[in-house]
């Protein structure tokens, strides 16, 4: 206490929190509302589906054919630049002929028998001895059943006879449709895809 309030009789005041003033609103201050999550992002729209590839460009043999009135499917070149074409069973014949005569394909090179598990399809590979060309044709069988191409070619003998054994693709003409490389007893064909590694058919080894 100073001498002064003493002289004056008073005491010092407490610390007392000041009173608002009048009027003023004594309700807590009101928070804010809480943000609102943000909304989730749309989903991305599918990519617009790509357009289809254009058809394979049609060859010089496919073209001739069909000039003949022989439908083919183009497939276009493969990786060496050789043209491909595919041909109904029922036309192969008709196609050999034309190919051997006016586009002077003597050779057939090979046949190759495959098994797409859901189709047996052969592969014939041609060439002419006097243009350099070759050519690759295509025949999917029907039930396993295709025409052969010996007649138009004997060359196609042994290669056929190949296919046969191995993949049991019939080849309607042929004259010794037999075995080639497996025993004559062999059961079933040994490059179809419904062998398996423990296939009963494999017990003739054992014998």
């Amino acid at each position: 206490m100073s001498e002064e309030q003493k002289e004056n009789g008073k005491e010092p005041a407490a610390n007392t929190p000041e009173k608002p003033e009048a009027g003023a609103s004594t309700q807590p201050a009101e928070k804010a509302p809480a943000a609102k999550p943000a909304a989730p992002a749309a989903a991305a729209k599918p990519a617009a589906e790509a357009a289809p590839p254009p058809p394979p460009p049609a060859g010089e043999f496919g073209k001739a054919l069909e000039g003949a009135g022989i439908p083919v499917s183009h497939l276009g070149p493969d990786a060496e630049g050789i043209e491909r074409i595919d041909i109904a069973p029922a036309d192969l014949l008709r196609a050999g002929e034309f190919l051997r005569d006016q586009s002077q394909f003597d050779l057939l090179l090979s046949c190759s028998g495959i098994d797409w598990k859901d189709r047996l399809e052969s592969v014939y590979h041609l060439y002419s001895t006097k243009t350099h060309k070759s050519l690759a044709i295509k025949v999917t069988a029907v039930d396993e059943h295709s025409p052969s191409l010996m007649p138009v070619w004997p060359a196609a003998d042994w290669h056929e006879r190949e296919s046969y054994d191995l993949l049991g693709i019939k080849y309607d003409g042929h004259p010794n449709l037999t075995r080639i490389l497996m025993p004559i007893d062999w059961l079933g064909h040994p490059l179809r895809k419904d062998y398996k590694v423990n296939d009963p058919r494999l017990v003739w080894n054992e014998r």
